[in-house]
């Protein structure tokens, strides 16, 4: 279990750089990963690593061979031979037909199962996610006939909640980029050319923002103003984070000479970027908020530097600048005529 769930968070970054299809990926061993495609492992054939796939589908015939392990998010996996590892199914369906053979457990969170009766699980065979509290009752009733009920939940129900988190952000970004390019733009621009400037800006924001509103929230009329400072921190918050994926996805773009639109890239480069810091504030807990409090403090001080994406950073030339586009010369023909040189004759 806990193989499969490093193996999807070790290959996910992979999956969204990956073209839609079947890939497989070259300098992994033979893990093979499949999004959005349609994969099969025929009769007889044996793959040496282990099988991800985010969205395929995907069918093992009678008397192929899986020697990892074979983890299944979203979409169908149809398993009619072996499989030396896991098999996680997380949404999605996953099929045992008559002649499968399962040698390790089986796990399935929201996920169809549909299994033959001749199919064999050697390991444990785990469906869905228990409540992981404790129930005592109402307030004022003790439940004494009730049984006493504790459970918890499932690690790879903690990952699959992050995965979706980190989609979830990917999306927003895509959809934010979609309907304002400008601003993002704009936005990225003033943290990336300007980091130490955002950076000051964000963090005066950071100390001086709260207790202003705490200030302004004291009385009974100040609390709606105080409550849209809030809605305003966080609206910059977000645009300033897609911005940064924004900027990010579309140096990982150049990075492997693809010219993606701005909705992927930000799409791309938010996934990675919620990804790495969601991730190290999992896997390290003491320092781990030190990276989330850095890219918002970038971020907001770049909304804010950008004016919200309305205007490029810097807003002004330096004095005795010209701007070039102004002094762009025309061509001498337009529209096919010649323009005479000779000065215009006054018309009597």
């Amino acid at each position: 279990m806990k193989k499969s769930i490093l193996i999807v968070l070790g290959f996910v970054v992979l999956v969204v750089l990956a073209l839609p299809g079947t890939a497989l990926a070259k300098g992994l061993g033979e893990d093979k990963i499949v999004t959005g495609g349609i994969f099969t492992l025929g009769s007889g054939e044996t793959l040496d690593g282990s099988l991800i796939i985010f969205g395929g589908v995907v069918t093992l015939e009678t008397d192929s061979k899986v020697k990892g392990d074979v983890v299944l998010v979203g979409g169908t996996v149809t398993i009619d031979g072996i499989v030396e590892g896991d098999v996680v199914g997380v949404g999605g369906v996953v099929t045992l037909e008559d002649n499968a053979s399962l040698e390790s457990n089986l796990t399935t969170v929201a996920a169809a199962l549909n299994r033959d009766v001749n199919a064999k699980v050697a390991g444990q065979v785990i469906t869905g996610i228990q409540v992981p509290f404790k129930f005592s009752g109402f307030r004022g009733i003790q439940p004494s006939n009730l049984p006493d009920i504790q459970a918890q939940i499932s690690p790879l129900w903690s990952v699959m909640w992050f995965l979706f988190s980190t989609f979830l952000w990917a999306a927003l970004a895509a959809l934010l980029v979609m309907f304002l390019p400008n601003p993002t733009t704009r936005t990225a621009q003033a943290i990336f050319t300007q980091p130490l400037l955002a950076g000051g800006l964000g963090l005066f924001t950071a100390v001086v923002a709260p207790l202003l509103l705490i200030a302004v929230a004291i009385t009974i009329i100040g609390i709606p103003i105080s409550l849209l400072g809030v809605l305003i921190l966080v609206i910059a918050w977000v645009l300033g984070f897609v911005a940064v994926g924004l900027e990010i996805g579309q140096r990982i773009g150049k990075t492997f000479s693809r010219d993606w639109p701005l909705a992927v890239a930000a799409g791309v480069g938010t996934f990675v970027l919620a990804l790495v810091v969601n991730g190290v504030d999992v896997l390290l807990p003491c320092i781990g908020w030190m990276v989330p409090a850095l890219v918002g403090i970038l971020a907001v001080g770049g909304v804010l530097l950008s004016r919200f994406g309305t205007q490029s950073y810097p807003t002004y030339r330096g004095m005795g600048q010209v701007s070039v586009e102004r002094k762009a010369m025309t061509p001498p023909e337009i529209a096919g005529e010649e323009v005479s040189n000779e000065p215009p004759v006054d018309s009597l």
